[in-house]
C-alpha cells in the first residue's frame, strides 16, 4: 500500500508539472521535465519576445510571479524560489546554480525615473540595467534586489535586506540599504 500511494503521489506530481508547463509556454515559459512548478505559479514574458527560462532541478513555489517584461528571466539548476516571490525581468534577470530564495522576496529589474517635478512620474519612463545573482546565494525571506545590481558568488542576504549596490563574492549582507557586515569563511 506504501508503494502505491508514492507511486500515485509520483505521478500526479509529474501530470500536475507538465500540464503547467503546457499552460505556461504560450506565454514564452521554458522549464527542463526535472523542474518542479507548483499550480498557483503565475509566468509571463510580458511580449515583445519575453522568455522565462528555468533549468535542471529547480523548484518555483506556490504564489511565485515571474513577469519578464518583454526580456529575460534565467534561472539555473538546483535554485529554489520560495512561496510568495516576485521577479519583474524589464531589465533581464539571470539567477545561478545553487540559489536559494526566501518567501516574499521582490527581485526588480526596472526603476522609474522621477527628475522632472512638472511630469507625471508614469510619462517619463524606466531605467532597466538588469540584476545578475550569481550561483550559490542564499537570499533571506523578505529581501528586496534592486535594478542594476550584481550579488556575487557565495553571497548571503539577511531576512528584509535591500540590495542597491553590487555586493563581493562571500559576503554577508544586512540592513536598508544593505552592507557587508561580514565575509563568510572560505
Amino acid at each position: 500500500m506504501k508503494k502505491l500511494k508514492k507511486f500515485l503521489r509520483f505521478v500526479v506530481h509529474h501530470v500536475n508539472n507538465r500540464t503547467k508547463r503546457a499552460q505556461l509556454f504560450l506565454f514564452g515559459f521554458r522549464a527542463h521535465p526535472s523542474t518542479a512548478i507548483a499550480w498557483s505559479v503565475s509566468a509571463d514574458g510580458g511580449g515583445d519576445g519575453g522568455r522565462i527560462f528555468i533549468d535542471k532541478h529547480s523548484r518555483l513555489d506556490i504564489g511565485v510571479i515571474l513577469h519578464a517584461n518583454g526580456n529575460v528571466i534565467s534561472i539555473g539548476k538546483n535554485s529554489s524560489v520560495n512561496p510568495y516571490c516576485m521577479i519583474h525581468g524589464g531589465g533581464g534577470v539571470t539567477i545561478g546554480d545553487g540559489v536559494r530564495i526566501g518567501s516574499h522576496t521582490v527581485i526588480i529589474a526596472a526603476n522609474h525615473i522621477f527628475d522632472d517635478s512638472t511630469q507625471f512620474i508614469y510619462h517619463q519612463g524606466e531605467t532597466m540595467k538588469g540584476i545578475s545573482i550569481d550561483d550559490d546565494v542564499w537570499i533571506g525571506t523578505g529581501a528586496k534586489i534592486l535594478d542594476g545590481v550584481l550579488v556575487a558568488k557565495g553571497t548571503v542576504v539577511s531576512a528584509g535586506a535591500v540590495i542597491t549596490k553590487s555586493t563581493e563574492p562571500y559576503s554577508v549582507m544586512a540592513g536598508n540599504p544593505a552592507e557587508r557586515i561580514m565575509f563568510r569563511k572560505r
